[in-house]
């Protein structure tokens, strides 16, 4: 007896755990925050340091955020959650390519360069 094939579609758990992940809320590339709370093992983030949204990867998912710093520099990377814990958005961008696949790198840029857009 033959089986009937299943849709295309993920199982109902994994659908759950994909969406508790991040909430369902993806901050967009080259949106610019601010980080509020210090990370003590990284030397780098520094408290009140700007950053930029970098573009997401395929092979990491739209739950690792790369940040990129002032030089234009993929440095680190944080989740979802810990972007509304301890970053404050100083600005939303409109990019609706989350990839960058037709969009140019994002370049080196000074801080006030960055408030200016703010």
């Amino acid at each position: 007896m033959k089986r009937r094939r299943r849709p295309n579609v993920l199982p109902l758990r994994m659908w759950i755990m994909s969406f508790m992940a991040y909430g369902g809320k993806v901050i967009p590339p080259r949106s610019i925050v601010k980080l509020v709370a210090p990370w003590e093992d990284w030397d780098w983030a520094v408290d009140g340091r700007i950053f930029r949204i970098g573009y997401y990867r395929r092979m990491d998912g739209k739950n690792t955020v790369w940040l990129v710093n002032e030089s234009g520099e993929y440095i680190g990377t944080t989740d979802q959650k810990s972007i509304g814990k301890e970053f404050e958005v100083l600005w939303l961008s409109g990019e609706t390519d989350m990839y960058g696949d037709d969009r140019d790198v994002l370049g080196p840029v000074t801080n006030e360069q960055l408030l200016s857009m703010v």
